[in-house]
């Protein structure tokens, strides 16, 4: 071999050998690279589970119904009878499909004097399933002791047209109640308004009063609604204001007017006819 092949091979062996060497570091550089990638991506996987599960057992359900804060009083109702009962009003909200309830409460079932609940829901679909009066009533007093019968108890006149009553009797503290409930639904708009009266004790609730608070019921804005402005607008025509075209109650026109002042005659202070000269 000459001189000039062996000193070729001299340097092109290690040559060869530093770029195996470096091929062989940067491929397992690259392995471990992508090895640690993986990792990291299985343990972010398991984290993201985890935190997903975890939230979907610990994180409460959306209620259905969500009460507003700060409501304001669209519904007003007079209730002279109940002036001493501590008063509530109050705004339910279904986001779903827009849905409203405006809650009007007197007193409690639990309270000494009467109680009564009033509630206006506007469905938020066309297609709510409202239900006789006696279903209403008993969706909305689940949570009280009924005793001695629930039962349909006719109709009642008011202005928004005939009411069907529902009669039923709750026990609290040791205490029996007489209560009226009733459920008058409308088409246009899609609404219904609810509620109950009860009396203090086991006096029956007098259909005429019921009537007559139930003609109380005033609409202060229905927000843009102008199909429930027109249904109170109507009503208010028919409006009995409380006895004043019956005579079971006493008259309470809308406005009090003064009585007219009584006449005063006027006498001339002259004597018709001569005086008899003695």
């Amino acid at each position: 071999m000459s001189l000039t092949q062996r000193l070729w091979d001299t340097a092109l062996v290690p040559a060869l050998y530093s770029v195996s060497e470096n091929l062989r570091g940067t491929l397992v550089r690259v392995l471990a690279y992508m090895g640690a990638l993986a990792l990291f991506a299985i343990v972010a996987a398991s984290f993201f589970r985890t935190t997903a599960f975890v939230a979907t057992v610990d994180a409460p359900p959306r209620p259905q119904w969500i009460k507003v804060a700060r409501p304001y009083a669209a519904f007003e109702l007079l209730a002279p009878e109940l002036a001493a009962v501590p008063f509530d009003y109050s705004i339910l909200r279904r986001p779903a499909d827009g849905a409203r309830k405006d809650v009007l409460t007197w007193g409690s079932a639990a309270s000494d004097g009467p109680s009564m609940m009033v509630e206006i829901y506007r469905a938020g679909i066309d297609t709510e399933p409202f239900i006789d009066a006696e279903g209403e009533i008993a969706a909305r007093i689940a949570g009280f002791t009924v005793r001695d019968g629930f039962k349909a108890a006719g109709l009642i006149e008011s202005k928004f047209g005939p009411v069907p009553l529902v009669d039923f009797t709750i026990s609290s503290q040791g205490k029996t109640r007489r209560c009226v409930g009733f459920a008058r639904r409308f088409d246009r708009p899609v609404m219904q308004i609810a509620g109950w009266y009860c009396s203090p004790d086991e006096e029956v609730v007098a259909r005429p009063m019921l009537s007559c608070t139930i003609d109380r019921l005033t609409i202060n804005s229905a927000g843009g609604n102008s199909a429930l402005d027109e249904l109170f607008a109507r009503a208010e025509i028919n409006r009995t204001f409380c006895g004043q075209r019956s005579p079971i109650l006493a008259a309470t026109p809308e406005r009090e007017t003064a009585a007219p002042a009584p006449r005063e005659e006027k006498h001339s202070a002259r004597l018709r006819g001569r005086t008899r000269q003695r």
